[in-house]
């Protein structure tokens, strides 16, 4: 490939007189495309982040996923100690999210321990919302799905950990508690956002979130997660 377009340039060489070769290959070349996916921490319009998605670096990394059935046997939400003040700023994992994610710009760590009024727009239905009382922080990957795929064998630290984590603004995401209510604890083969512009989105966060904490997927989410990669 690098021989042929060479050959291609020597005749463009002869009929540039002065202009240099390195230039000509340059010229040829063009500047690189970008590769993989990428990232930004600014609000999309319906996510609390922005993400362009190359639909060949998600499908590598679901094939990447270890699949096993998952081990529900056992689970109780205590397990997952949540809305800890991790930071030590005053605002448990839950504020934190709230203060993060609202929209107005208006929120700060004084407003943690309270009702909030902000602008929160539900990433799984599109809903604006602007009563924290009306908005669940929901887990992207469900504390039960996380359990079934590998927290059964954490330590409490590492579950509080997952439970509470603020590092990711899709680990953790403001949304409506109607639809946080109609995901409940399933995975992309049993529920998707009724918002289907996102759907993609939701298939790089969900496995962003498997990915980063070494959890399975049995077969019928990664075949679901394949498929909803072909959105993208």
């Amino acid at each position: 490939m690098r021989a042929s377009r060479l050959a291609l340039l020597f005749p463009l060489v002869l009929a540039a007189g002065c202009q240099d070769l390195s230039d000509l290959i340059d010229d040829a070349a063009g500047d690189p495309a970008p590769s993989g996916s990428q990232i930004s921490a600014e609000f999309s319009d319906t996510a609390p982040f922005t993400v362009t998605v190359d639909p060949a670096e998600l499908t590598a990394a679901i094939e990447a996923l270890e699949v096993a059935e998952e081990a529900d046997e056992g689970y109780d939400r205590s397990l997952f100690p949540h809305w800890r003040d991790g930071d030590g700023n005053g605002c448990d994992a839950r504020d934190d999210v709230l203060v993060a994610q609202d929209r107005s710009g208006n929120l700060t760590e004084a407003d943690c321990d309270g009702a909030m009024t902000g602008e929160w727009i539900s990433m799984y239905d599109g809903e604006t919302v602007t009563a924290s009382g009306d908005i669940d922080i929901d887990h992207f990957v469900p504390l039960k799905e996380a359990w079934g795929s590998g927290a059964h064998a954490w330590t409490q630290e590492d579950r509080q950990a997952y439970a509470n984590s603020i590092d990711n603004q899709w680990h953790l995401i403001a949304v409506t508690a109607a639809s946080n209510r109609s995901k409940s604890d399933k995975d992309p083969a049993d529920w998707m956002p009724s918002d289907e512009s996102v759907w993609c989105v939701y298939t790089w966060a969900w496995v962003e979130v498997k990915t980063e904490w070494n959890l399975s997927v049995d077969e019928a989410e990664k075949a679901a997660l394949l498929e909803y990669a072909g959105t993208c």
